[in-house]
C-alpha cells in the first residue's frame, strides 16, 4: 500500500514543489529547464554558495537561499543526486563574471560527491573559480572505515548560516573555505525514526515496528544501524547522546566539561510539534546535566526525510570559536532558517524561570459583599459536598454518554472538578456569595477543556448578582437572579443557547420555572432532569458533538445529565 500523499502525481510532485516555493517567496527565482533556483539579485562582488540533492528534504535546500546563506541550490528527484548538467547551470549562474568565485557545499552521499564533483571539473574548465568541500558529520557508525565516509546530516545547516555569513561579511573564498572545514570538525549528528517514510507513489521504505524505534539512521528513507525498544522521549535522547559522545566510537564528538554548544533539533518530517518541543527540552536538560552550556539552539523542519517520524540532533562546539556564534547570528531572509525569540537581556540562549502570577488561589480572597449566616454557610457547604461526591459517582456514567459523541471524558473532566471541589472547601469563603460564586469559577477552571471553561463562565456571571453590598444573601430571587446572568454569560461566549444539546437544556427550563414562582423547586428540578432527557432528540448545534454525524448523536447529553443532577441536589437541599 502506497503512502498517503496530496499531490497531483508523483512525475510532477518536484517541479510543482520548487515552483510553490517561489510563489511563496518571489524573491527566489528558477533557472528555466532546470530544477535550480537562485537569489533573485546577485551580487558578483562576494563569494557565492550553492548546495543542493534530492528533494523530499524540503525545505533543505532551496529554503536556504537568501541574503546571508545560499545563493543558489539544485534539486534532484525525490531521494536522487540532480544531474550534473544542472548544478553546472546553477554554478555558471553564481559564478560567472564573479571574482570572488564560489564555494559547492555537498552532502555526503556517494551520488552527491560524484555529480557535483564532476560539475566542478567542467565549471573550472571553463575558468570558473569554484571550491567544493563536502560534509559529512554523521555519528551513528562506531568506525570510520567505510569507503563512502560519514554521511552528511543536518548539521549542514550550521555550515550554510555560518559561510553564509562569511560570505555576505565580504571574506575571502579561502576565508570561507577555512571556515567552513573548521566548523565541520567540530560537529555531529545523529537521529532516530518511530516510522518510515515513502517515495511518492510508493509504499514504505522499510519497516519499524510499534514498539522498537530505529536509530543512526539517514535522510533518504535508509533503515539506521539497529532498532531499540521504544521508550520516552527522556531515554530516547540519553541514548542518541551517549553514541554520540561514546569514547569507544571513532566517529564521536569530543566534549568536555564547560563546552559550550550550538544545537539543531532537526524534525525529520512526521514528528508532532508537541514531540518536538517535548525533545527540545530534553536535549537542553540533558546536555546541561553532562555539564555543557547551551547557548544556541534551533528547532524544526530543517532538513526532513518526506514524513519520517523522527528526529535528528546536531551539534556544534563553539567554546573556542565565540566569533561563529556572531555569525549564527548575523541576519539572514532565507525562509527556512529558524527565528529564534531571544531575550532582551541576554543573547545567549538560558533557561528562562517563569515569571510570577497574579495570585488567584481561592484561599487568598478577602470576604467582602453581602454575607450569609453560619447556618447557611453551613448548608452552602453540604451542598457543595453532596453535589462533587454525586459527581464523582457519575463519572462512569457520564463518560459512556459522552463516548458516542465527543471524546468518551465527559465524565472524567467532571470528576476533575469535583475532586478539585472537595480538595478547596475548607478554604472557600462560604458566607460571601460574591466571593464564593468567583472561587467556584477559578476552580472549575482545573477542570480543563470546554466544560472547564462554561462552567467557570457560570459562576463567574453569577458572582454579578451579589456585587451591590445592599442585597440580601437570603434571598431566592437574588439567587435566581444569579443563575440567570450566569447562564446568559455561558451563551454570550459559548454561543449555545436553549435547544442546542448543552447543559443550558437542563439549566434554562429549571430557570423559567423558578422565574415563575421562587418556591417552586422540586417542579424546577424535575424541569432540569426533563430538559436533560429531550437533549437525546435534539440536533447538536454546539459543542464537540455539533461535529459529529447526527445519526451517532442519539444519547442524552452528558454535560446536561450531569448539570441537571447537580442542580437537583442545590434545589433539594435549600
Amino acid at each position: 500500500m502506497s503512502g498517503k500523499k496530496l499531490i497531483n502525481s508523483a512525475e510532477s510532485a518536484v517541479d510543482e514543489a520548487l515552483e510553490g516555493l517561489t510563489f511563496l517567496h518571489p524573491g527566489i527565482r528558477r533557472i528555466s529547464g532546470h530544477r535550480v533556483l537562485r537569489r533573485e539579485k546577485i551580487d558578483k562582488n562576494k563569494v557565492a554558495l550553492i548546495s543542493g540533492g534530492g528533494s523530499g528534504h524540503e525545505p533543505f535546500c532551496a529554503g536556504y537561499i537568501g541574503k546571508g546563506m545560499l545563493t543558489a541550490g539544485v534539486a534532484g528527484s525525490v531521494f536522487a543526486s540532480p544531474p550534473t548538467s544542472s548544478i553546472l547551470e546553477g554554478i555558471r549562474a553564481i559564478a560567472k563574471d564573479n571574482p570572488a568565485g564560489a564555494l559547492v557545499l555537498v552532502i555526503n552521499y556517494t551520488g552527491d560527491r560524484i555529480n557535483f564533483g564532476l560539475a566542478v571539473e567542467k565549471a573550472r574548465h571553463e575558468g570558473l573559480k569554484v571550491e567544493m568541500f563536502v560534509n559529512g558529520e554523521d555519528c551513528s557508525l562506531t568506525t570510520a572505515d567505510k569507503t563512502a565516509g560519514r554521511r552528511g546530516l543536518c548539521g549542514t545547516m550550521f555550515i550554510f548560516k555560518i559561510a553564509g555569513a562569511l560570505a555576505e561579511r565580504g571574506e575571502t573564498l579561502e576565508s570561507v573555505v577555512k571556515t567552513t572545514r573548521l566548523v565541520a570538525e567540530n560537529m555531529g549528528t545523529m537521529g532516530l525514526a518511530l516510522g518510515p517514510c515513502s517515495l511518492p507513489g510508493q509504499g514504505p521504505l522499510f519497516q519499524v515496528a510499534d514498539n522498537v524505534m530505529e536509530i543512526g539512521l539517514g535522510v533518504h528513507g535508509e533503515a539506521g544501524i539497529g532498532e531499540v525498544p521504544l521508550t520516552s522521549a527522556n531515554l530516547a535522547v540519553k541514548k542518541l547522546l551517549d553514541h554520540m559522545t561514546n569514547p569507544e566510537s571513532s566517529t564521536r564528538l569530543e566534549l568536555k566539561k564547560g563546552e559550550k554548544l550550538a544545537v539543531i533539533l532537526n524534525n525529520l518530517g512526521g514528528t508532532s510539534k508537541l514531540e518536538e518541543l517535548i525533545l527540545a527540552r530534553e536535549i537542553v536538560l540533558q546536555l546541561e546535566d553532562r555539564g555543557y552550556e547551551v547557548v544556541r539552539m534551533y528547532a524544526g523542519h530543517m532538513m526532513t526525510s518526506l514524513e519520517m517520524s523522527g528526529i535528528l540532533i546536531s551539534l556544534l562546539r563553539v567554546t573556542d570559536h565565540p566569533e561563529w556564534l556572531e555569525l549564527l547570528d548575523d541576519p539572514t531572509d532565507a525562509p527556512a532558517w529558524p527565528v529564534t525569540l531571544v531575550s532582551a537581556d541576554k543573547k545567549d540562549r538560558f533557561n528562562p524561570a517563569p515569571v510570577e502570577a497574579t495570585n488567584s488561589q481561592v484561599d487568598s480572597w478577602e470576604e467582602r459583599g453581602p454575607k450569609l449566616s453560619s447556618a447557611g454557610a453551613a448548608k452552602v457547604k453540604e451542598m457543595i459536598e453532596s453535589a462533587a461526591n454525586l459527581l464523582l459517582r457519575m463519572e462512569e456514567e457520564l463518560n459512556l454518554l459522552d463516548s458516542g459523541c465527543g471524546d468518551g471524558d465527559c465524565g472524567s473532566t467532571h470528576a476533575s472538578g469535583a475532586r478539585a471541589l472537595l480538595d478547596a472547601l475548607p478554604r472557600l469563603t462560604l458566607g460571601y456569595p460574591v466571593v464564593l460564586l468567583q472561587q467556584l469559577g477559578v476552580i472549575s477552571e482545573s477542570m480543563g477543556g470546554s466544560s472547564g471553561g462554561v462552567y467557570s463562565l457560570l459562576f463567574t456571571g453569577a458572582a454579578r448578582a451579589f456585587q451591590d453590598d445592599s442585597v440580601d444573601a437570603t434571598d431566592k430571587l437574588t439567587w435566581i437572579k444569579s443563575l440567570r446572568l450566569g447562564l446568559e454569560t455561558v451563551m454570550k461566549y459559548g454561543g449555545a443557547e436553549p435547544g442546542d444539546r448543552t447543559m443550558i437544556d437542563a439549566l434554562y427550563p429549571a430557570l423559567k420555572i423558578l422565574e415563575s414562582n421562587p418556591n417552586s423547586f422540586t417542579e424546577a428540578g424535575a424541569a432540569a432532569d426533563k430538559g436533560a432527557e429531550q437533549t437525546a432528540s435534539m440536533t447538536a448545534r454546539a459543542g464537540r458533538a455539533s461535529y459529529v454525524s447526527k445519526d451517532k448523536v442519539n444519547q442524552k447529553d452528558p454535560g446536561a445529565v450531569a448539570a441537571a443532577a447537580w442542580l437537583n441536589v442545590v434545589l433539594k437541599n435549600i
